[in-house]
């Protein structure tokens, strides 16, 4: 089984085992063992194979393989959102993101709550408790988000569109009526992440035009290079507000663009990521961010995996 998924990744990936044994210093041989079954990878080999494949491990070693690469999430995505049903993958991935990109930076709603203004657009109200009017419209907004992203996740990422992400997420907000908020343009105001500083207002245009210019001159874009590119545009931190909503939802933009499995980070998460982030901006540990963003890329994987299977 092992043996299968090495090939089919190879092949999905267009190498040849030469290639292959090149990229992890060992022999064409031992690469062609590897995949007939007749010899098992030790766990330096599993790693270079996982990194090389842009998998985890444990995606290797699952035994019920699943070829998420005969699936082109985008298209599927789409089709469902035009479909407009319930059950589906769209729908929980509205759902599902909203929650938690909202709750990670501190909203109060549910998931239950999430689910009922996304099902019936009306909010379901806790007993005894006040809800921020804020925390809904940027549910809502949010809905509408996703749903402009994928209508153009194929399209080349620009300053505009990002902007344009930005407008969406925090249209009718308390912020949108404040003079110094700026609702889809740059921040006028300084600002910090975790006590960190962020790049001043005056040169956030300088600093997003070179994050594009050096993300366009990419040969090849891999999750690798999506990670790096959110980190580095948290750390510049270019909007007063929504910057880490904006970044993910970029991330999510890519992926689907670049055909690869995209990640929603949980809630339930966001330490792990929090740390992550700050460990990569800071040059301490790149490797906890990764971690935590291709963790949550094999959750998402197992959502595709329920409401699709290996069609």
């Amino acid at each position: 089984m092992l043996g299968e998924k090495l090939k089919t990744y190879r092949e999905n990936k267009k190498m040849t085992q030469v290639e292959v044994a090149e990229a992890l210093g060992i022999k064409s041989a031992t690469v062609s063992k590897y995949e007939s079954g007749t010899l098992e990878p030790n766990i330096e080999a599993l790693k270079k194979l996982a990194e090389l494949f842009e998998v985890s491990i444990d995606e290797l070693l699952k035994e019920d393989y699943f070829d998420i690469s005969k699936i082109n999430i985008l298209e599927v995505l789409r089709e469902q959102k035009n479909m407009k049903l319930k059950g589906n993958l769209y729908h929980n991935t509205q759902i599902t993101f909203a929650y938690n990109t909202n709750h990670i930076e501190g909203s109060k709603l549910t998931e239950d709550q999430t689910r009922y203004i996304y099902e019936t657009n009306t909010l379901l109200a806790e007993k005894d408790s006040i809800t921020d009017l804020d925390d809904v419209l940027e549910t809502s907004n949010h809905f509408k988000l996703v749903d402009y992203m994928l209508d153009i996740a194929d399209k080349k990422l620009t300053e505009r569109m990002i902007k344009e992400f930005h407008k969406i997420l925090k249209e009718g907000t308390s912020d949108s009526r404040k003079d110094w908020f700026a609702v889809g343009d740059y921040k006028k105001l300084p600002n910090e992440v975790g006590g960190l500083k962020t790049t001043d207002p005056k040169y956030v245009e300088r600093d997003m035009k070179k994050l594009l210019e050096w993300y366009e001159s990419l040969k090849k874009v891999t999750i690798y290079e999506i990670i790096e590119f959110h980190a580095k545009f948290e750390k510049i931190h270019p909007f007063q507000d929504g910057n880490g909503r904006i970044g993910r939802i970029i991330a999510f933009k890519e992926c689907l663009k670049n055909n690869i499995v995209p990640f929603i980070i949980l809630d339930k998460d966001k330490l792990f990521y929090y740390r992550g982030l700050n460990q990569y901006q800071t040059n301490k540990e790149k490797g906890y961010l990764i971690d935590t963003c291709l963790n949550a890329q094999d959750q998402y994987t197992e959502m595709i995996k329920y409401y699709i299977g290996n069609k």
